[in-house]
C-alpha cells in the first residue's frame, strides 16, 4: 500500500520516477469521456434498496455491472441510489462545476466555463448543494461559541402562482391597504440563527419568522454540546436559553464590542457578512431554497480553514460520491419552504389555497386549478 512512510523511504529518483508513472496514469484514466460510474465501480457493500449484505453479480447492461439482492430480490448497480445515479454529466464536467461554485461564479459564467446550459447548471447547483446540507446535521458544537442572528427578507423567486402577497412596486412608496409597510423586524424578515465554536465549526439554519426569541434557539439545542460556553450580545432571550440549559454565558455589555473578559463577535460578524456578499452576487436567493444555499457557504467556509482552494473540489466530489440524493430534478422547484409565508403576509388576506382546498374536498386532486383561482380571486383584502 502507497502511504507516507512508503514515499519518505523512497530515494529521490524513485520518488521521480513513481511521479511520472502516476503522471502516465492520470492521462490514461481521465479524459473526455470519464464517467462518474469509474469512482463507483466496485463500491458496492450492501443493497441501496433494503441495505442488506447478501448479493451476488447479475450480468452486465450497457458494460456496467449488476447485482441482485437476495434479501428482498432487487437488482441494482453500483452507482445506484448514490448521487450520480440520474446524472449524465461526466467525471471532468462536474469537477469543473463543483470548482466554479467554490469561487462563486454565476449560472451564466458557468455555463461558458462547463460547457453545459445554464439550466442543467442549476440542476447541477441544487443537487450539489442539497447533498451537502446533510453533513451539517450530525455535528455538536463545543468550547468557547459565539450565537447572535441574522436577518434576511423572504424572497419569492419561482413563486409564478399562488402568490401570498401583491407583487411589490419598484422603489419607494407610501403604504396603502394594497400595499403595506412594516419597518423593524417584523415578521416579514427571516430569522437565521447563527453559532461559531473556537473549532471553526458553523451552525447556521432558518430559525422562522420575526424576531429572534428562546424558541427559535431552543429548536437546536441538540447542536450544542454540554461543554460549551457561549459569547453574545446582551439578549435577554440568549440569556433564558443558556440558563435553561445551565450553559455559561459571557455577555457583551450594550453599547460595547467586547465582554470583559475580552471576547467578541467577530468571527459572526465576518461570517454574516460573507452571507450578505453572497446574497448581493446572487441577486437575491429564493426563500425556497435558501437554506441549501447557507449549507453549501457553511461547508465552503470550514474546508477554507483545512484546505487549499484547489482541494476544494476534490473533497466536494469525494463528499457526495455515495451520499443519496432522493430528489430528480423536477423536484427541485417543489421544495418544501422553511417557513409559512403565508402567516408572514396574512395581513393581506391571502390564505395558503391548498389548505383552502383540504377544508373544502378533503383532498387536493378533487379540485381544478381554476377552482383555485377562483377562491383565491374572491377573498377580500385587509
Amino acid at each position: 500500500m502507497i502511504d507516507k512512510d512508503f514515499l519518505e523511504s523512497l530515494s529521490p529518483v524513485e520518488i521521480q520516477m513513481v511521479h511520472q508513472y502516476i503522471g502516465i496514469l492520470f492521462k490514461e484514466k481521465i479524459n473526455d469521456d470519464t464517467s462518474n460510474y469509474d469512482n463507483l465501480k466496485n463500491t458496492v457493500t450492501r443493497c441501496p434498496h433494503c441495505h442488506g449484505e447478501h448479493f451476488v453479480k447479475n450480468g452486465n447492461r450497457d458494460g456496467r455491472q449488476r447485482y441482485l439482492c437476495k434479501d428482498c430480490n432487487k437488482s441494482f448497480e453500483d452507482s445506484s441510489g448514490t448521487f450520480f445515479f440520474h446524472s449524465r454529466i461526466n467525471y471532468n464536467t462536474w469537477m469543473t462545476f463543483i470548482g466554479c461554485e467554490v469561487v462563486g461564479l454565476s449560472l451564466r459564467q458557468e455555463e461558458a466555463v462547463c460547457g453545459v446550459s445554464k439550466t442543467s447548471c442549476f440542476h447541477m447547483r441544487h443537487r450539489l448543494y442539497h447533498a451537502l446540507s446533510q453533513y451539517q446535521n450530525n455535528r455538536k458544537l463545543e468550547g468557547l461559541c459565539e450565537i447572535d442572528a441574522a436577518y434576511t427578507s423572504i424572497n419569492l423567486k419561482g413563486f409564478r402562482k399562488d402568490m401570498p402577497r401583491l407583487s411589490k412596486k419598484r422603489g419607494k412608496h407610501k403604504p396603502d391597504k394594497d400595499h403595506k409597510q412594516l419597518r423593524g423586524l417584523s415578521h416579514h424578515k427571516i430569522c437565521l440563527v447563527t453559532a461559531i465554536d473556537e473549532n471553526d465549526h458553523i451552525l447556521f439554519k432558518v430559525a422562522g419568522l420575526g424576531v429572534e426569541d428562546t424558541d427559535k434557539y431552543e429548536r437546536f439545542s441538540s447542536f450544542f454540546s454540554r461543554k460549551i460556553s457561549f459569547v453574545a450580545d446582551e439578549k435577554r432571550c440568549i440569556e433564558s436559553f443558556c440558563k435553561r440549559h445551565h450553559y455559561y454565558i459571557d455577555i457583551i455589555p450594550s453599547g460595547s464590542f467586547k465582554s470583559d473578559k475580552g471576547n467578541a463577535l467577530s468571527s459572526i460578524n465576518q461570517f454574516h457578512q460573507e452571507f450578505s456578499e453572497l446574497l448581493r452576487k446572487k441577486h437575491g436567493i429564493s426563500t425556497r431554497h435558501l437554506q441549501s444555499y447557507m449549507d453549501f457557504l457553511v461547508v465552503t467556509k470550514e474546508l477554507r480553514y483545512r484546505l487549499e482552494l484547489k482541494k476544494m473540489n476534490t473533497k466536494l466530489y469525494m463528499d457526495i460520491l455515495r451520499t443519496p440524493l432522493l430528489f430528480t430534478v423536477k423536484d427541485i422547484c417543489r421544495f418544501p419552504l422553511p417557513v409559512d409565508i403565508y402567516e408572514a403576509y396574512k395581513e393581506y388576506g391571502y390564505t395558503d389555497p391548498r389548505s383552502l382546498t383540504d377544508n373544502l374536498s378533503g383532498d387536493i386532486c378533487d379540485i381544478s386549478k381554476n377552482s383555485i383561482e377562483e377562491i383565491k380571486a374572491n377573498q377580500p383584502l385587509s
